[in-house]
């Protein structure tokens, strides 16, 4: 990228904060048939999480991992019970020689392609489908509630590299999150890009109705 591509890129970044939060995505768990729920575990759905300024990022080569995090509550007397919880990252990358956006989940140690588009639309559209989650249901006569916390980050320019070895097989813990984040995201010098963002992360939170099975 030249000079003047990374200076348009930059204003541009630093002017879309106040569209960004006017666009906020549509994040959404969702039930399965009431006679299901106690054998069978929730959807969730997320879309519109890859906008500006992360597309600006995502076509500058700056993959971004979607941490997805679900709880299950039970209602208790005097504050609630968390029965069961379930982690997994979703990974966005630009591939510039192929210019396809690809998608991968990342579960468990084990990386799934989710598909590959030409568009940011497109991939978008791939993290938004509806996805069953890993999540173990609550048992019959429990009074349950679901909720679930996705973090956006962008990452720097040494994630990348970790995340290049990764997927060859020679590195994993900072796409599988078994050391802190923020570890991996402070090594070297970050970009004026990605400080631009106006944080490390994004947070959404969503909950699913009270529900008996």
């Amino acid at each position: 990228m030249n000079l003047l591509s990374r200076v348009a890129l930059t204003l541009a970044i630093a002017a879309a904060p106040e569209l960004a939060r006017a666009q906020e995505p549509d994040i959404e768990v969702r039930l399965p048939a009431p006679a299901a729920r106690a054998t069978e575990s929730p959807f969730i759905r997320s879309s519109g999480l890859l906008r500006a300024p992360m597309t600006d990022l995502l076509r500058s080569g700056f993959p971004a991992r979607i941490r997805y995090k679900i709880e299950r509550w039970a209602i208790g007397g005097w504050a609630d019970d968390l029965k069961a919880t379930r982690e997994w990252n979703v990974i966005v990358r630009y591939d510039q020689l192929a210019r396809v956006y690809r998608v991968m989940r990342v579960f468990r140690g084990t990386a799934t392609p989710l598909g590959e588009s030409a568009t940011v639309a497109g991939a978008d559209s791939i993290v938004a489908r509806l996805t069953r989650t890993p999540m173990p249901p609550p048992r019959r006569g429990e009074r349950s509630y679901y909720t679930l916390i996705i973090e956006l980050e962008m990452l720097s320019l040494g994630d990348l590299d970790e995340l290049e070895l990764w997927l060859r097989g020679e590195f994993r813990p900072a796409v599988r999150g078994e050391r802190n984040p923020g570890t991996a995201l402070t090594r070297g010098i970050r970009t004026v890009l990605v400080r631009l963002l106006g944080g490390e992360k994004r947070r959404y939170e969503a909950r699913s109705v009270t529900f008996t099975p």
